[in-house]
């Protein structure tokens, strides 16, 4: 339950960038790979790729619900990858707090021709000490069918503090994987100065 007095949380945006993955194989990712090379060194670029990206496949599916990239921003990021970061992790207490995240390591729920992406997100704010401040379930959920395996995905996450005192702070996003059951979280400080 979020902390009436403390903050409020104003937006947030997940985005997506197109990108996309082979279907899933019976192979070794192994196998994929060796594959894939000799064929690039046999001078068959196309059949390499997709041995390569069919062993990526794999091996994405095997990892962790992790992420790269998580960062305060100075704007919404409009595509993968591009991203402005802030500066300073120092807020007045009126600015939004922007932070920009690419999960790896998500996977796709199978519909007829399609994939489905199901994600859902929680949020938790505490003190540099670990003091409990507020939190939120189930902040947002995003849902993305595709008829690829989209992999580069990103987030735009915004989060507006009204009457946080001064002090240093971690939010906490913690990110849910309907598809594969896989959790993963990641923790971005910052400070409140007024004036």
């Amino acid at each position: 339950m979020l902390h009436p007095t403390l903050f409020r949380a104003a937006a947030m945006v997940l985005a997506l960038a197109a990108g996309t993955a082979s279907a899933q194989t019976d192979d070794d990712p192994q196998q994929l790979a060796v594959k894939g090379a000799e064929l690039l060194k046999d001078g068959q670029p196309e059949e390499a790729y997709k041995a390569l990206n069919d062993a990526a496949t794999d091996a994405w599916l095997q990892s962790p619900l992790s992420f790269r990239h998580t960062l305060l921003v100075a704007a919404a990021a409009q595509a993968y990858g591009a991203y402005s970061p802030r500066e300073s992790n120092v807020f007045d207490g009126s600015t939004p707090l922007r932070f920009y995240a690419e999960p790896t390591g998500f996977g796709w729920a199978s519909d007829g021709e399609l994939y489905r992406i199901d994600l859902s997100i929680d949020f938790s704010l505490r003190s540099a000490d670990g003091k409990p401040l507020g939190d939120q379930e189930d902040f947002q959920n995003f849902k993305l069918e595709s008829r690829e395996r989209v992999r580069e995905m990103f987030f735009n996450l915004t989060l507006t503090l009204n009457g946080a005192p001064d002090g240093q702070y971690i939010v906490t996003f913690t990110v849910h994987d309907h598809a594969t059951g896989k959790d993963g979280s990641f923790d971005v400080p910052f400070e409140i100065r007024h004036g």
